[in-house]
């Protein structure tokens, strides 16, 4: 009963730290799954608006709780499709981005509901998104109509705030002119430019049928490196420092041979995570996280694995962040 209650907007989760930040998150991901299906089969039950404002409160106590772990549960996931894991992974991004920019609460939340809801548009075209190899020009023509389409889907079910509405309209434009509808510079509000950002990256660290998941330090040296002009400076500047090279949830192999993950961003360090070893040198998993000193030259990072590599280690990766 209280599952249906929650599902239908009509009451927030139960008190959220009384499960691990990994378990809370895969409620919300199957908590927005679920919305996205209801909006497909246009049986959405409940106040959308409530549904989707009580998963945004959600999923900022859980990044408030713990933000690495929460990144990194969604970075980790590999159980559901694209669409969700994207939005998801934007909603946490966007919320820290948020923080750095010093918004308000009420804003932090409308902001987070736009990054859940922005691709809206796509669920009907889901298999064309998740299916193809490759987009010739009349699908990627469809596929760019779904920024309209996620417009007219929230104000069909009632959604009217402003600040949520400009940032899903405006996810797909960048400071440059080269995005969608070609707004440029001071045309942009700064909610826009943090949900163009987050859209970004978030979906660059996803795989797709067209392309492989991108390896969050080639992503932040794309960005960085080849469309400075196009996002925001500070924000990029502030999602670097805060993600680091190797983001929280990112599979590592250890100069010593070890797998490990990444736990947390080292402050002012880029390139040195806070890591725990889940394998030795030959794949057997430890009966426990070793955290190894990133200083020591053999615990440094060889390379970065994808993330599917994590099965190996079974429910030992969640353990990094209880006892860190």
């Amino acid at each position: 009963m209280v599952e249906e209650l929650v599902q239908n907007g009509r009451a927030r989760e139960c008190d959220t730290s009384r499960v691990s930040v990994f378990e809370g998150m895969a409620r919300l991901v199957t908590r927005l799954r679920t919305i996205f299906d209801d909006v497909r089969c246009e049986s959405v039950n409940g106040i959308l608006s409530r549904r989707v404002g009580f998963l945004a409160e959600d999923l900022i106590d859980l990044v408030d709780r713990d933000p690495d772990a929460a990144f990194a549960s969604i970075h980790l996931n590999l159980h559901h499709g694209y669409i969700v894991l994207h939005s998801m992974m934007a909603g946490v991004v966007a919320y820290r981005l948020a923080l750095a920019s010093s918004f308000g609460l009420k804003e932090r939340i409308a902001l987070v509901c736009a990054a859940l809801t922005h691709d809206l548009g796509l669920l009907r075209i889901e298999d064309l998104v998740s299916g193809s190899e490759s987009l010739d020009s009349q699908q990627r023509k469809i596929v760019k109509q779904h920024v309209e389409n996620s417009i007219q889907i929230l104000i069909r079910y009632g959604i009217d705030d402003p600040f949520w509405l400009t940032a899903v309209r405006d996810h797909h434009e960048f400071l440059d002119g080269s995005g969608y509808t070609g707004k440029v510079g001071d045309d942009l509000s700064v909610e826009a430019r943090i949900m163009a950002l987050a859209d970004s990256y978030s979906a660059m660290l996803r795989p797709r049928p067209y392309r492989e998941r991108v390896f969050a330090s080639h992503a932040l040296e794309d960005l960085y490196a080849n469309h400075l002009d196009r996002y925001d400076a500070p924000l990029l500047e502030s999602l670097i420092w805060d993600f680091g090279f190797q983001p929280p949830g990112s599979v590592l192999r250890l100069f010593n041979r070890e797998m490990a993950v990444a736990v947390r961003n080292t402050p002012g360090i880029l390139d040195r995570p806070v890591v725990a070893s889940l394998t030795d040198a030959q794949g057997r998993p430890y009966g426990e996280p070793v955290f190894r000193d990133a200083n020591d030259p053999k615990y440094g990072v060889c390379e970065v694995l994808d993330p599917a590599m994590y099965a190996r280690a079974g429910h030992l990766i969640e353990r990094c962040w209880n006892i860190n």
